[in-house]
This record gives C-alpha cells, sequence and structure tokens, in this order.
C-alpha cells in the first residue's frame, strides 16, 4: 500500500483518536490527516509535482511530519537533511538530489540562503517560523494554512519513489539511499511484532526524525498500530522520565549512547511510576540489558539491527529468547504468510558459510532500497542477484542468532550517526599545515566508535590540536569533530603506499599517547 493509503485508512478508523502529542499540543487522526491535506495542496500550487524532491532540514516538530506526508500524498520525494550539517555538506544533499524546495527553522535559513545562491534547481524556501527578513521566503503556516483541507485524487503506486536518504559512504560523498512507499508501510507493519505494539500503545520519539529510525519505526509503526506518537524536540537525559511519565509512554527506541546515559544518570530522576514495557536499541550490551530490567522495570529490552538502506533486518525476538550480544534473528512480518528479511552469512566468493563462521552478512528483502540516487556503479556493488550486501561481518550460531563482529566498510559509528573516515580526512588534509592525516574508530565509554585523527604536519610547521579541532568544527558537522588527536612523524603505509589503518589500530597505547579534545570541546560549548 501507498502512504496515502495508509495514512487515511487509518484515520478513517480513528478519526477523533489522539495521533500526535507535542509538548503541550495534542493532534487527533482526523486533524493530522486534514493539516496534511493542506500541505500537500500548498506544494501543489507551489508547482510541485510527483518524483519532485523537497527537502526538509528540521527538528523533531510536528512541521516535518506535515511536511513529509504532505509530499507523499502527492507523490513527491522527501529529502531529510541532518540539522547537524554545515554548508557545504547540505549543499552536497540539495544540489545532488536536485531539490526544487526546502523547509527549514530561523536556525538553518541563513545557511540554506546561502546555498540557494549558488543552486540551479532551488526554487523555494519555507520557514516554520516567523523571521525579521522574509525577502524570498514563504513562512509555513501562510503557505498552506489557506488551502484546502481535502484533497483531489492521484494515482500513486506502492512502488513509486518516497524518499531519497543520504548515508555517508566510504569514498567521501554521501549517497542517496532511494526508498519506495512500500519500505514504509511494511516497515511499520514489521514493527508490530518487534515491539509488540498495539492501539492502546503511546510511542515515545526522541531519536531526530531526519534518520530512518524514528522515520520507520517510530512513526510508521505507531501508524500500523494505530497508536499515539510522542514527539521530543531533543533528547534530555535529565528531562526524559518526565517525559515518559507525563505523556505516558509505553515505548521508546534507543541508540548506545542514549542507553548508556540513561543508565548514568543520578538516579533521582528515575521515575517508578513511568509505564514504559519496550525499549529498542542497538546495541545494547550486557550491563545496559541488566539496568533497563533490573532497575528501569522495563520488561522487554530488545536489541536489533538495521541499515539505512535495508530497515528491519533482525533483532532478538520479543517475548522469545534473548541472546546477549546477539542481533537477533531475521525480522518477521505480522503475516505467517510472507516472508520479510532473509539473512545469509557469506564469504569473499558469494558461499554461504556455516554456524560459527564470520563472514559478510547480505540481505534480502521487500523494503531495500530501490538502489543509489544517480549513482548505477554504486548500486550495483551494493545489490547483487536480489541481496544486498551490507558490508558488515557476523556469523551465525546453531539457533539461527546472528553475532555482529566488525564493519568491513571504513565507517565510524558514534552516538548513532554513520561517519565516513574519508571525509573527515579530506576536511583535515584542506588545513595548509597538514601533510597527510588518517581518521579511525577508536572504542568509545558510551558503546558504538569515537573518532580519532593521526596526522603528519609539513615540515618545519606546529599546530596545537586546540587548532585542528577549530578547523574541523568550522568545516564539518560537530559529530564528525575528532575526539582523539594525535601528531606522528610518520604513518604506516601498505606496499602500494595507502595508509595502513589496521596497522594503526592495532597500536599499543593508541589513544593513551593522544590528545584527548573531550575537555577543550566541552569548554567551547560553556563558552
Amino acid at each position: 500500500m501507498n502512504i496515502r493509503g495508509f495514512i487515511e485508512s487509518k484515520v478513517e478508523k480513528n478519526p477523533d483518536k489522539p495521533f500526535l502529542y507535542f509538548e503541550d499540543e495534542v493532534v487527533s487522526y482526523e486533524e493530522f490527516d486534514r493539516r496534511i491535506n493542506q500541505v500537500a495542496n500548498a506544494f501543489l500550487d507551489m508547482g510541485v509535482r510527483k518524483g519532485y524532491r523537497v527537502c526538509l532540514m528540521l527538528p523533531n516538530v510536528p512541521e516535518f511530519l506535515y511536511g513529509w506526508f504532505g509530499l507523499a500524498k502527492i507523490g513527491a520525494v522527501m529529502v531529510p537533511i541532518n540539522t547537524a550539517f554545515k554548508e557545504s555538506e547540505a549543499a552536497y544533499i540539495l544540489n545532488h538530489s536536485e531539490a526544487v524546495g526546502v523547509i527549514v527553522d530561523s536556525e538553518h535559513l541563513p545557511l540554506v540562503r546561502e546555498i540557494k545562491k549558488r543552486s540551479k534547481t532551488l526554487k523555494w524556501i519555507a520557514c516554520i517560523e516567523r523571521v525579521s527578513n522574509r525577502q524570498g521566503i514563504h513562512l509555513f503556516y501562510e503557505f498552506f494554512e489557506t488551502m484546502p483541507e481535502t484533497l483531489r485524487f492521484i494515482v500513486l503506486k506502492d512502488s513509486d519513489m518516497a524518499q531519497i536518504v543520504y548515508t555517508s559512504g566510504t569514498t567521501g560523498f554521501p549517497k542517496g539511499a532511494i526508498h519506495a512507499h512500500k519500505d514504509f508501510t511494511l516497515t511499520g507493519e514489521a514493527f508490530l511484532p518487534c515491539a509488540g505494539i498495539g492501539p492502546e500503545d503511546r510511542v515515545l520519539t526522541i531519536l531526530p526524525l531526519f534518520h530512518v529510525n524514528a522515520q520507520y519505526y517510530s512513526t510508521m509503526g505507531a501508524l500500523a498500530a494505530e497508536a499515539s506518537l510522542i514527539l521530543i524536540r531533543e533528547f534530555s537525559a535529565s528531562k526524559f522520565w518526565d517525559q515518559a511519565v507525563y505523556y505516558g509512554a509505553t515505548e521508546f527506541n534507543f541508540i548506545a549512547a542514549i542507553g548508556r546515559i540513561l543508565c548514568s544518570r543520578p538516579e533521582n530522576e528515575f521515575r517508578s511510576g513511568h509505564l514504559i514495557r519496550t525499549a529498542y536499541g542497538a546495541p545494547v550490551t550486557p550491563d545496559v540489558y541488566e539496568v533497563f530490567t533490573k532497575r528501569f522495570k522495563i520488561a522487554n529490552v530488545i536489541e536489533g539491527y538495521g541499515l539505512t538502506e535495508v530497515p528491519r533486518v533482525s533483532q532478538n525476538p520479543i517475548g522469545g529468547k534473548i541472546k546477549m550480544k546477539s542481533i537477533g534473528c531475521p525480522a518477521k512480518y505480522p503475516d505467517p504468510g510472507m516472508t520479510f528479511s532473509e539473512i545469509r552469512i557469506v564469504n569473499n566468493d558469494g558461499k554461504e558459510l556455516g554456524a560459527g563462521v564470520t563472514g559478510e552478512i547480505i540481505v534480502r528483502s521487500p523494503v531495500m532500497m530501490q538502489g543509489y540516487f544517480k549513482d548505477r556503479a554504486r548500486t550495483r556493488e551494493a545489490i547483487r542477484d536480489g541481496w544486498f550486501y551490507t558490508g558488515d561481518y557476523a556469523y551465525k550460531d546453531e539457533d539461527g542468532y546472528l553475532f555482529f563482529i566488525d564493519r568491513k566498510k571504513d565507517i565510524i559509528r558514534r552516538k548513532g550517526e554513520n561517519i565516513s573516515s574519508s571525509e573527515v580526512e579530506t576536511v583535515i588534509n584542506a588545513h595548509e599545515k597538514v601533510l597527510e592525516a588518517a581518521v579511525i574508530a577508536v572504542p568509545s565509554e558510551l558503546g558504538e566508535d569515537e573518532v580519532m585523527a593521526c596526522i603528519v604536519l609539513k615540515e618545519n610547521q606546529i599546530m596545537d590540536p586546540e587548532e585542528l579541532i577549530d578547523w574541523c568544527r568550522d568545516h564539518s558537522a560537530n559529530f564528525k569533530v575528532p575526539r582523539y588527536v594525535q601528531f606522528r612523524d610518520s604513518l604506516p603505509k601498505t606496499p602500494t603506499h595507502r595508509i595502513a589503518k589496521y596497522i594503526l589500530k592495532r597500536e599499543e597505547g593508541l589513544i593513551e599517547s593522544s590528545h584527548d579534545m573531550e575537555l577543550y570541546k566541552k569548554k567551547i560549548v560553556s563558552t
């Protein structure tokens, strides 16, 4: 089913039921749908047509949802942009996607205005807040509030493009994964057996809407269950339990860093009166699992695995056998007659491996991306004979449970963000004092990775680590800025003179011999 039909079928059954909770606002299913229709009509009035791309550079606010679903209802394509991106990063996505418009908040308006000056396709900007300088800017609510609340019929297929979501790659520039309408609706329905949610549930959404987790699992899952969605503007550890109790949340999704942060918070912040019974995260370490289940009294703490290109790949079964440090078994669909995720572990020749043998995870799924936008070469590399090659290493045990080992790709996973090491290296190497740099992943105390930069300076050059951090901060998103900086006389090389990162990673005392910039970054934030 396409997204429009999916939403409207839920509205017809639950017109007066609250769908969205945001701060002090409560929006029913019917009111939510009327607002989406108004935005869709506004897009049509602005000349947006089926297949056109529109970017959203917004935090977790209702306008993100109205824009996303308004585009879906007319067959246009949503392109989310990470709100942490700086001008060059956002410009690449806006230009590569050939977006005709962008919806922003006032914080990101100056950045988008600068990009529009040099864009060949960007025709309009809509801001969700009132601004003093309105020249060339549409105000979002004026943009749609006078529009009709009903929408004319538009032919949509479940295979029509609904989103291009950009994910960091190993070769610098992000790749735009193309997802169809059915990917959203099927993944939402497949989230029901994952989290065990139903019509009485309230899904607490603390992860950003510009990422697939909050889109496919929280939002589409809530719609599929005919449940309610609680939208939190941004995650706050100190407010989390108060928010959970206030809104009556019953389920939430988290990343490793959030799990560890919640476990480390003062016990007086915890509210025993919460109603949360399910928390879905990745990865879930044994210590986090113990705190969530015993101290927080959350009955179901589920670890799963998915990708931007293929959401809902595997999970530990709710109500079934949980294996610590496992990403579980292939994800299931509510209809037992339909296969959802098929998973194989293969060697470099594509041969399937037996239990206990480590190889690459490959996946076949009805919600697999259609390909990378305007990039046939990388699409052919990633999708072979109907299988998506994840670049992640794992093994299966004798019961079919998957155990994640490492990433084949040169990707750093930090606090839920995928970071291309070569992209960070490009920023560092652009500094006039730098000869060459290698950026690698090192372990983080919060789980996942931290970013380390190993740098060789040009002859007779001197650089303080603070100078490098300031440079990175000015030219890339904050989550890409290295935590550890090490200046070296040379970098290890392969026989073909490439930097041998695997040798770097094995060096003893690597972190201890580097500058830990965490204190410096905290100082900058406080000022």
